[in-house]
């Protein structure tokens, strides 16, 4: 237990406020990292919106079962539209939590190893939408 005033060690990877500027590799991937954040989120606000007013005002919540889905599905626009929202929004939400793996795993191996899982289960996520998809382009 510590008292007041007493230096708590923090539980996230320190900053290095005097050293040289990071790799410029490593600075090009955070870069890249926040761009990614912001781009699909404002991707995902036109998509989202796009979305439930679809769902919500020009149709009505009762008739929008398995049938309207088909019907929707049934349009090259809709497929495209989903596609792009289920992409943006994997790619959105992995982005923050990259930056929080980063941000808060001290230890390089295990960062490394959270980040591979990170990616995993986006890919596989990813993938499982696509069939998804692909099925309904099929039928």
């Amino acid at each position: 237990m510590t008292s007041l005033g007493d230096p708590v060690r923090p539980r996230h990877r320190e900053g290095v406020r005097h050293a040289a500027a990071p790799p410029s590799g490593a600075r090009r991937a955070r870069v890249a990292t926040y761009l990614t954040v912001r781009l699909t989120g404002l991707i995902l606000a036109v998509l989202v919106l796009g979305h439930f007013a679809l769902t919500h005002f020009i149709t009505d919540v009762a008739e929008a079962d398995a049938a309207f889905i088909a019907r929707r599905w049934g349009s090259a626009l809709w497929l495209a539209w989903d596609g792009t929202m289920l992409t943006a929004a994997l790619a959105h939400g992995a982005a923050g939590v990259w930056i929080a793996i980063e941000d808060y795993t001290a230890d390089p191996v295990r960062r490394r190893r959270v980040l591979a899982v990170l990616v995993a289960g986006t890919a596989l996520l990813l993938a499982l939408g696509w069939i998804t998809l692909a099925v309904a382009i099929l039928d």
